[in-house]
């Protein structure tokens, strides 16, 4: 027998066996199926969960108009339908909203055109499939939504990966990590809304891991070209990134190799989408370099953005305290892990390394600090203080240094940066469930909207609802796998079984320790919850179902402190505080 393994040749004068095709998958065995699921789940558990969680719920209620949304719907619509820049005639076929500019008596949305530019195939596409006829609202965006921020989120989060495995080693805090940027942060909230912070952030973001991978020989010649496209798209999708570019110009320069060749392809892949915008720019306001807040619709937007510099005046530390740090509004209450990032930095700028790159994470850091302390608008109903999203993955780096560092450290000095980011996940995955538009006028929103709505059965569109549950129960399958990524997150990792269970219970703790700390601050607040507001909250919520009830959303929760009940006949008329009056948000009111 000849030990040869290459089959032998057919006798001469006949003709070669053809080759048998593999097997199509729906002749394969059930079992082998089965196998290759579980192979995936086993090896993409982690993927497979946090998508599962940024596609559950659809948070859509035609009552708010949404101010941010719906001028991108209007112009994707515009342009496809018309050829034309101003959404006046859809201002008036649909619903209105004050985020617009007046031109020449035109009407124009008044944001950066780069995300209704994104959607105008997903418009297309939906109009085909019905018809050519206009889709109903509501089929809009979910459709935009899903395309113009979902999609690209979660692809930004495997170039984030591959950034996190040249920056950690330990799989877990990795892991960890990944799951706190994409479930623990405003990159959630606005990953799942037709808001442009996130897709701008994840632009940003990625131009910046491009020329970190290069600047270390792990990318291709392109890869700076490429990184200038990103950058320049972020400007063209939300113009607050501007500030960014020229640090991740000077960081490209000064870090990568071949300076002046990876200038010149930074500063030509940046050009054609900066050339866009100032050509939209030019076709909306006759000139490239005048913007929709330059003729704003309404005059008090007109008044904030002529004052001080593009609406920044001096630095002011009670707007600083509120932005970080409040229960309504601030960046390290609802993501306490991103304070990590502060240590993280200064360790950076100390290895010569990674000096680079601390220096320009702490410079976006400190200038979205400034700019988010001292910008004379407001940011309208937000969770967290939005204008700082496009800066989170700047944030990361610098964490992601700490973990590396404490990665050679013994298991127990991660247990509190493990219960940070898990107790970040567990706010803002439940938030997202909830309500993600924070009403500016509830002081402790965590709990007066998200835990009062959820409690009382106020839970928006969603999968379980699709599948028939109502109130409570539609949401019950989310947390579960909610908690499923948690418990599996905290146990994942080598090692004997005693000091992981040890270790994972300290970093319950910490979140336990955490969240109670912010139930207990109940007691502490000077002012009752907004009960004149909730009226109106009630009334535009949809999906409707039969166990909804004024009296629910309106009990005592939590600790006494000024949670008194609310006045007999409150539910009927209350008196109003701030721009909001009444049961009902003012006119104009940014959302």
């Amino acid at each position: 027998m000849s030990s040869d393994p290459r089959p032998s040749a057919p006798p001469r004068g006949e003709p070669a066996a053809r080759p048998q095709p593999a097997p199509l998958l729906s002749a394969a065995h059930p079992g082998d199926v089965l196998a290759a699921a579980r192979d995936v789940l086993r090896r993409r558990w982690l993927a497979c969960l946090i998508t599962l969680l940024y596609v559950y719920s659809f948070p859509y209620w035609r009552g708010i108009r949404s101010a941010n949304e719906l001028p991108r719907i209007y112009l994707t619509m515009a342009l496809v339908d018309r050829g034309a820049v101003d959404i006046t005639p859809e201002l008036r076929r649909f619903q209105s909203t004050p985020d617009t500019s007046s031109y020449k008596g035109k009407l124009y949305c008044n944001k950066a055109p780069g995300m209704s530019f994104l959607t105008v195939p997903v418009y297309i596409v939906q109009k085909a499939l019905n018809g050519w006829a206009t889709p109903e609202l509501s089929r809009m965006f979910f459709w935009f939504r899903l395309f113009g921020a979902t999609i690209p989120s979660l692809l930004f989060l495997l170039l984030l990966w591959r950034f996190l495995r040249e920056m950690v080693p330990d799989l877990t805090s990795r892991q960890l990590l990944l799951s706190a940027y994409a479930l623990g942060t405003m990159a959630l909230v606005y990953g799942t809304l037709l808001v442009a912070h996130q897709l701008s952030a994840l632009l940003m973001g990625s131009g910046f891991i491009l020329l970190f991978l290069y600047s270390r020989g792990r990318g291709r010649e392109h890869y700076p070209l490429l990184a200038g496209l990103a950058a320049g798209a972020a400007v063209l999708v939300d113009y607050q990134t501007a500030f960014i570019g020229p640090p991740l110009f000077v960081y490209a320069v000064v870090r990568c190799p071949r300076r002046l060749r990876t200038a010149i392809h930074f500063s030509l892949g940046s050009a054609l989408p900066l050339g866009v915008l100032l050509l939209y720019h030019w076709a909306c306001f006759d000139s490239p370099f005048k913007t929709g807040y330059n003729f704003p619709t309404n005059p008090v937007f007109k008044k904030w953005h002529s004052q001080g510099f593009l609406g920044l005046k001096e630095f002011k530390l009670k707007v600083f305290a509120r932005r970080f740090f409040s229960p309504d509004d601030g960046l390290f209450y609802y993501s306490p892990f991103l304070l990590l990032a502060l240590p993280g930095v200064v360790m950076m700028v100390r290895d010569r390394r990674f000096r680079a790159e601390g220096i320009l994470c702490g410079f976006v850091i400190a200038f979205f600090a400034y700019f988010i302390s001292s910008v004379v608008f407001i940011s309208g109903w937000d969770v967290g203080p939005r204008y700082i999203t496009c800066a989170l993955p700047f944030y990361i780096v610098p964490v992601a240094y700490l973990l590396r560092d404490l990665s050679m450290r013994p298991l127990s000095w991660r247990v509190l940066p493990f219960g940070l980011m898990v107790a970040s996940i567990v706010i803002y995955a439940s938030v997202n469930a909830v309500f993600p538009h924070y009403p500016d006028n509830f002081k402790q929103p965590l709990f007066d909207v998200t835990w009062r709505f959820a409690s009382a059965g106020y839970l928006p569109y969603n999968a379980g609802w699709l599948l028939g549950l109502e109130g409570v129960a539609s949401v019950l399958p989310y947390f579960v796998v909610l908690a499923v990524l948690c418990a599996a997150l905290l146990w994942s990792g080598r090692g004997r079984a005693g000091p992981r269970v040890a270790n994972a219970l300290a970093a319950l703790a910490v979140v336990v320790s955490l969240l109670g700390g912010y139930w207990y601050g109940l007691a502490f607040r000077s002012k009752p919850p907004p009960y004149y507001f909730m009226p109106w909250m009630e009334r535009m919520w949809e999906p409707r179902h039969d166990a909804m009830s004024l009296d629910k959303l309106q009990r005592v929760i939590g600790p006494e402190g000024a949670s008194a009940p609310p006045p007999p006949g409150i539910s009927i008329k209350g008196k109003g505080n701030g721009r909001n009056k009444g049961s009902r948000p003012e006119k104009g009111s940014r959302r």
